[in-house]
Protein backbone atom coordinates (compact mmCIF):
# COMPACT_ATOMS: atom_id res chain seq x y z
CA UNK A 1 0.00 0.00 0.00
CA UNK A 2 1.36 3.41 -0.94
CA UNK A 3 0.49 6.20 1.50
CA UNK A 4 -1.73 8.89 0.00
CA UNK A 5 -3.24 6.65 -2.68
CA UNK A 6 -6.35 4.50 -2.87
CA UNK A 7 -5.57 0.89 -1.98
CA UNK A 8 -7.86 -2.02 -2.88
CA UNK A 9 -7.84 -5.20 -0.82
CA UNK A 10 -9.45 -8.48 -1.94
CA UNK A 11 -10.33 -11.37 0.32
CA UNK A 12 -11.04 -14.93 -0.81
CA UNK A 13 -14.13 -16.17 1.02
CA UNK A 14 -15.15 -19.81 1.56
CA UNK A 15 -18.68 -18.74 0.49
CA UNK A 16 -20.07 -16.52 -2.25
CA UNK A 17 -20.20 -12.84 -1.30
CA UNK A 18 -23.98 -12.94 -1.78
CA UNK A 19 -24.21 -15.50 1.06
CA UNK A 20 -22.34 -13.24 3.52
CA UNK A 21 -24.56 -11.35 5.98
CA UNK A 22 -21.99 -9.35 7.96
CA UNK A 23 -18.42 -8.25 7.29
CA UNK A 24 -15.99 -6.44 9.54
CA UNK A 25 -12.55 -5.71 8.06
CA UNK A 26 -10.09 -4.11 10.46
CA UNK A 27 -6.89 -2.33 9.37
CA UNK A 28 -4.38 -1.34 12.06
CA UNK A 29 -0.75 -0.83 12.93
CA UNK A 30 0.86 -1.84 16.21
CA UNK A 31 1.78 1.18 18.37
CA UNK A 32 -0.05 3.60 16.04
CA UNK A 33 -3.42 5.10 16.99
CA UNK A 34 -3.44 7.38 13.93
CA UNK A 35 -2.14 10.91 13.40
CA UNK A 36 -4.96 12.58 15.36
CA UNK A 37 -8.20 11.86 17.17
CA UNK A 38 -10.23 12.77 14.07
CA UNK A 39 -8.06 10.46 11.89
CA UNK A 40 -7.75 7.36 14.10
CA UNK A 41 -6.50 3.84 13.66
CA UNK A 42 -7.78 1.16 13.49
CA UNK A 43 -9.94 1.64 10.41
CA UNK A 44 -13.01 -0.62 10.28
CA UNK A 45 -14.95 -1.36 7.09
CA UNK A 46 -18.31 -3.13 7.08
CA UNK A 47 -20.22 -5.12 4.44
CA UNK A 48 -21.94 -2.03 3.02
CA UNK A 49 -18.50 -0.58 2.23
CA UNK A 50 -17.41 -3.75 0.41
CA UNK A 51 -18.25 -5.05 -3.03
CA UNK A 52 -18.07 -8.43 -4.73
CA UNK A 53 -14.98 -9.02 -6.80
CA UNK A 54 -14.56 -10.50 -10.25
CA UNK A 55 -15.35 -13.96 -8.82
CA UNK A 56 -18.38 -14.78 -6.63
CA UNK A 57 -16.28 -15.62 -3.58
CA UNK A 58 -14.30 -12.36 -3.49
CA UNK A 59 -14.87 -9.46 -1.08
CA UNK A 60 -13.25 -6.21 -2.17
CA UNK A 61 -12.73 -3.08 -0.06
CA UNK A 62 -10.85 0.18 -0.69
CA UNK A 63 -8.95 2.46 1.66
CA UNK A 64 -8.99 6.01 0.26
CA UNK A 65 -6.01 8.37 0.17
CA UNK A 66 -6.84 9.98 3.51
CA UNK A 67 -7.12 6.58 5.18
CA UNK A 68 -3.80 5.31 3.79
CA UNK A 69 -2.06 8.47 5.07
CA UNK A 70 -2.95 7.44 8.64
CA UNK A 71 -0.36 4.67 8.47
CA UNK A 72 3.36 5.17 8.95
CA UNK A 73 5.83 3.56 6.57
CA UNK A 74 8.07 2.73 9.53
CA UNK A 75 6.26 -0.56 10.25
CA UNK A 76 3.94 -3.06 8.63
CA UNK A 77 0.18 -2.58 8.80
CA UNK A 78 -2.18 -5.46 9.50
CA UNK A 79 -5.62 -6.46 8.22
CA UNK A 80 -8.12 -9.13 9.16
CA UNK A 81 -11.60 -9.95 7.88
CA UNK A 82 -14.31 -11.39 10.10
CA UNK A 83 -17.70 -12.28 8.68
CA UNK A 84 -20.82 -14.36 9.16
CA UNK A 85 -22.91 -16.12 6.56
CA UNK A 86 -26.66 -15.66 6.23
CA UNK A 87 -27.03 -18.95 8.15
CA UNK A 88 -24.85 -17.66 11.01
CA UNK A 89 -21.57 -19.46 10.25
CA UNK A 90 -18.63 -17.33 11.45
CA UNK A 91 -15.56 -17.03 9.21
CA UNK A 92 -12.31 -15.11 9.49
CA UNK A 93 -9.14 -14.57 7.51
CA UNK A 94 -5.72 -14.88 9.10
CA UNK A 95 -4.10 -11.57 10.02
CA UNK A 96 -2.18 -10.36 6.99
CA UNK A 97 0.82 -8.01 7.02
CA UNK A 98 0.77 -5.05 4.64
CA UNK A 99 3.91 -3.22 3.55
CA UNK A 100 3.35 0.54 3.75
CA UNK A 101 5.34 2.46 1.16
CA UNK A 102 6.08 6.18 1.53
CA UNK A 103 4.99 8.95 -0.77
CA UNK A 104 7.64 11.55 -1.59
CA UNK A 105 5.93 14.61 -0.06
CA UNK A 106 2.81 13.85 1.95
CA UNK A 107 2.48 17.38 3.35
CA UNK A 108 0.72 18.47 0.16
CA UNK A 109 -1.63 15.50 0.38
CA UNK A 110 -2.38 16.18 4.07
CA UNK A 111 -3.37 19.78 3.33
CA UNK A 112 -5.39 18.85 0.25
CA UNK A 113 -7.64 16.28 1.88
CA UNK A 114 -8.21 17.60 5.36
CA UNK A 115 -11.14 19.97 5.71
CA UNK A 116 -10.51 23.49 6.89
CA UNK A 117 -11.97 23.85 10.38
CA UNK A 118 -15.14 25.91 10.43
CA UNK A 119 -17.58 26.89 13.12
CA UNK A 120 -21.12 27.96 12.21
CA UNK A 121 -20.05 28.85 8.68
CA UNK A 122 -17.02 30.86 9.83
CA UNK A 123 -13.79 29.59 8.27
CA UNK A 124 -10.72 30.00 10.47
CA UNK A 125 -7.86 31.07 8.19
CA UNK A 126 -4.96 31.75 10.53
CA UNK A 127 -6.31 31.57 14.07
CA UNK A 128 -5.32 35.18 14.89
CA UNK A 129 -7.66 37.66 16.50
CA UNK A 130 -9.49 39.83 13.98
CA UNK A 131 -9.13 43.54 14.79
CA UNK A 132 -11.19 46.08 12.89
CA UNK A 133 -9.25 48.67 10.94
CA UNK A 134 -6.30 46.46 10.13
Amino acid sequence: MIRGTNAEFRFNLPYDFSEIATVKITFWQDNNNGPSSDRPLPIVKIREQCSPGDRPNICSVVLNQEETLRFTEKRKAKVQLRATTATGIPIASPQQLITVYPVYDDTILDDAILPTPSYDGLVILDGKKIIEGE
